[in-house]
Parts: structure tokens; sequence; C-alpha cells
């Protein structure tokens, strides 16, 4: 009878309360033994004659060795080089590029190819051989991960950061949004084919010179529809905002920051005249 046994050094509880777990559909055995620093997870197959040249066998085993490369031990070398090799991060930082790390781990679709190759690397091993070290094997079979894994970490440094700013970006904004006197209760914001319109309470169309005084301080250059919006709701600084527009017009970047900028200040209506409103709106003044 073919036996596979899987030796373990590190997270030992962690992986056997997961192997118990794991969906082998009742097809296997397994029996733990302790060895030094070890734990060897002798597994079998409870019935070797309906496993098609055990195939079935090394498949499943395959998947949750993978599965528990993936979770325990490339995060922890994930943690290892991020605390050793980014001295220039303070110890909050790299606990939060650590997490962002996690989550991109927990990505099938970004681990993919990696995932792939850890399968066919361990399927390969335990086919050949009745027993498996895994953190001797991810650390001598599986050393080509290292470039993913330094992208993945580097990735999520740019990813930290980008956030960071614009978390200050934000908190500038909401900063001139509480010196600002407010100049009305209420906006209709109105967006339509990613053009945006604002009418006060009474649904008229807002003067552009109520905030052109702002808009002529910016340059020129660079300044783009959705700054302009942004600022003109600055300066109005209005105690309450009502967004009309489609589902996806809810979702767009500028509409995310008006909302971190005005929290608790955003309403979407649901449905009103102002929102059928079709663009352009050419009026004149």
């Amino acid at each position: 009878m073919e036996i596979l046994s899987i030796g373990i050094k590190d997270n030992k509880e962690k992986i056997i309360s997961t192997i118990d777990e794991y969906d082998f559909e009742d097809k296997i055995e397994i029996e733990e033994e302790k060895l030094g620093n070890r734990v060897f997870m002798k597994v079998f197959p409870k019935d070797e004659k309906k496993t098609k040249n055990n195939s079935d066998f090394y498949n499943n085993l395959s998947l949750f060795i993978t599965e528990i490369i993936i979770e325990y031990y490339l995060r922890d070398i994930i943690l290892k080089r991020v605390f050793l090799k980014y001295s220039d991060l303070n110890r909050d930082e790299k606990i939060a590029i650590v997490h962002l790390a996690d989550d991109l781990l927990c990505n099938s679709d970004f681990i993919k190819s990696e995932k792939k190759l850890i399968f066919d690397e361990v399927y390969n091993y335990i086919s050949e051989n009745d027993e498996i070290l895994v953190d001797g094997f991810v650390n001598f079979r599986l050393k080509k991960l290292e470039p993913f894994l330094d992208k993945v970490i580097n990735n999520c440094i740019d990813e930290f950061f980008a956030d960071k700013e614009y978390r200050e970006f934000i908190k500038i904004l909401q900063y001139f949004v509480d010196i600002q006197e407010s100049k009305m209760a209420l906006v209709n914001l109105v967006v339509n084919n990613n053009e945006y319109k604002l009418f006060d309470i009474d649904n008229k169309e807002i003067d552009c010179d109520l905030f052109g005084e702002v808009i002529s301080e910016l340059s020129d250059e660079g300044i783009s529809k959705d700054d302009i919006l942004i600022s003109s709701l600055i300066t109005i600084a209005p105690q309450k905002i009502i967004f009309h527009g489609s589902e996806e017009s809810k979702k767009t970047e500028v509409v995310k920051i008006i909302q971190n900028v005005f929290p608790e200040k955003v309403i979407f209506c649901t449905g009103c005249e102002l929102c059928h409103l079709e663009f352009p709106l050419n009026s004149e003044k």
C-alpha cells in the first residue's frame, strides 16, 4: 500500500487541524507520529484498489500540500523578508504591508500560475518519494518563487503608500471644507455620461461664478473636470449633497472622494426628474 509521510516543523497544530478539515471525501487515513521537533502525518488511501494508479491519491495530497505551503510557509517567508529587508519602514507599516500580501495570496487569480507551479513541483516530488519535509521542500525546491514573493511585497508597498497618500489628500480636503462657511444647505449633484452639473435646493443650476474664484486660482494645466467639481463643492461647503445618476456612476473615483470628503452628507437619490436629465446642458449665461 502506498504511504506518504508529510513532515512539518512549524505551525504544527494549525496544519494538523487543517488536514482534519480538508475534504478528502473520506478516501484517506492519517496516522500522526512525533519525532523530535517535527510531526509526521502518515497518509494512505483507505481502498487502494479504487484509486486508478493512485493518481487521485497523489493529486488530492498535492492540492492539500500546495494549500498549506501558500497558507503558512509563503506568508511566513513574506513576513520575514519584509521585516528583515525593509529597515526604512516602521513596524506598523511592515505589519500593514504583510496583511496586504496575505490578501494577495488569497486571490486565486493573482497567484494562479504560482499555485500551479507549486502543485506541479509537489506532485512530481511525492510521486517519486514516500516522505516530504515541507519546510525543507519550500526552502530548497521553491527558490524560484522568490522573485514572485518580492514582486508581491513591492506591489503591496506601492499600494500601501498610494493609499496613505490618498488618505492624507482626503484629510486636506476635509480641512478646507471645515474652514469654509457653508454657502448652501443642499446641493444636487447630477452625473450623466461623465458630465457633472450642480443644482440648488430648487433644482436651479448653480451659477459657476459662485466658485469661479477658486477655479481661477488653479493652474489650467492638469486640472480635470473632477478637480473642478471637487473644488466647487468645497467652495460651496453644502450641508447635504444629493447625488443623481446611474448605479455605475456611483462607483466612480470622484464620487468616492466626495463621499470621503463629505462624510455622512452624501445621499443617493432613487429617482426623480434630475436623475433623468440629458446632457450636455449648454445653457447660455
